[in-house]
């Protein structure tokens, strides 16, 4: 008997996000521009016309009002330290957050659940884009103009912040590791030197690697008193050592 299609099974905080971040890829890199407009526009100069379409640098509009930088429109708005996270500089950028997203957020809806995913990806990415630029000024003070004329966007501190949720859940109960799959540590992996070492090697490393001390303290936080609850209750005789 041919099983019926399960709509229900796919909607997922994972998958809504990813569409998320696919339409406001899509509106920011390639909505055109209203009449008059003299904001941000990501348009290459000295690349093709196809160089700009393809990589999707024909467009800005949205980042103009919605990304964090101090020379777009009321560029110190503090929504912007929300908005940030769902757009995107061009089409590596977000592919290689969506197949994170994709594999590390499933990984931590399943073990969490969809609304403690949502909450994590999205209170991280907004804390962490508070701390990213003035860390990193107080490190190398020589660079404040640079970060000044630079462009903040992108979902990756999220995405790091739920590895690092996930990866302290393992800590504390090593045998869980058994039900992580191969592709997604694989993944993981592959996008975690990635995207730190290579796709945002310059001062974005940094954003990266302060997301993922985030992610790895509030993970701590939050799965500690689980642990010691469970730990306490097993000591009594109440709970079987394989439930953790």
């Amino acid at each position: 008997m041919k099983k019926s299609f399960n709509l229900k099974k796919y909607v997922t905080a994972t998958n809504v996000l990813i569409l998320v971040l696919i339409l406001f890829y899509l509106l920011d890199r390639y909505l055109p521009f209203p009449e008059g407009y003299t904001g941000y526009n990501a348009w290459f100069e000295d690349e093709s016309p196809v160089f700009n379409y393809i990589f999707g640098s024909c467009g800005g509009l949205l980042s103009n009002y919605m990304a964090r930088g101090e020379f777009l429109e009321n560029g110190y708005a503090i929504y912007r330290n929300f908005t940030c996270t769902f757009l995107h500089g061009h089409i590596l950028h977000i592919i290689a957050n969506l197949l994170g997203l994709y594999f590390i957020g499933n990984y931590t809806e399943k073990r969490f659940g969809w609304w403690l995913t949502l909450i994590l990806f999205v209170s991280i990415a907004f804390i962490e884009s508070f701390i990213t630029d003035p860390l990193y000024i107080a490190m190398f003070p020589e660079k404040s103009e640079e970060i000044a004329n630079t462009i903040s966007m992108g979902a990756s501190s999220g995405i790091f912040g739920l590895a690092g949720v996930s990866l302290a859940a393992l800590l504390f109960n090593i045998k869980s590791f058994k039900s992580v799959g191969l592709p997604t540590i694989i993944v993981s992996v592959i996008y975690g030197v990635f995207t730190t070492y290579i796709a945002s090697f310059g001062w974005t490393t940094l954003c990266h690697n302060v997301a993922i001390i985030l992610g790895l303290v509030l993970g701590t936080l939050i799965i500690l008193p689980f642990y010691i609850l469970k730990k306490k209750k097993i000591s009594s005789g109440k709970v079987d050592q394989n439930e953790i």
